[in-house]
């Protein structure tokens, strides 16, 4: 192999290991920018139990959802019908909404 072929190899290489790798890189910062709290509940308290558990833990801005989020519906906090009776809604496992906590806002996830 020429010496020019095996620069173009290795610069083509070199190109795709950062293509890659910043391709790698920008997936994980997302993921790592949503701050979340996990609380261990039963499953047969409703919402607004929910809600006041995590106000005396420090939490306000409480907005929980009666769904879990979507593709289709990827902020399901923010629908009123989704939100209008959290004494009703169970809460379920996995996400249940966000709150505030220090000025930054955390996830809010349920572990029954």
């Amino acid at each position: 192999m020429s010496k020019v072929k095996f620069n173009l190899l290795l610069s083509g290489v070199g190109a795709a290991s950062l293509i890659l790798g910043a391709g790698s890189a920008s997936a994980g910062s997302l993921f790592g920018l949503a701050p979340a709290v996990r609380l261990p509940v039963q499953s047969s308290i409703s919402q607004a139990q929910l809600g006041e558990m995590l106000r005396s833990q420090g939490y306000s801005q409480i907005k929980l959802s009666s769904v879990a989020a979507t593709p289709a519906t990827p902020h399901p906090e923010r629908v009123a019908s989704f939100t209008d009776n959290p004494a009703k809604a169970p809460v379920h496992s996995g996400w249940n909404g966000v709150a505030v906590k220090d000025g930054q806002e955390v996830q809010v996830y349920v572990d029954n």
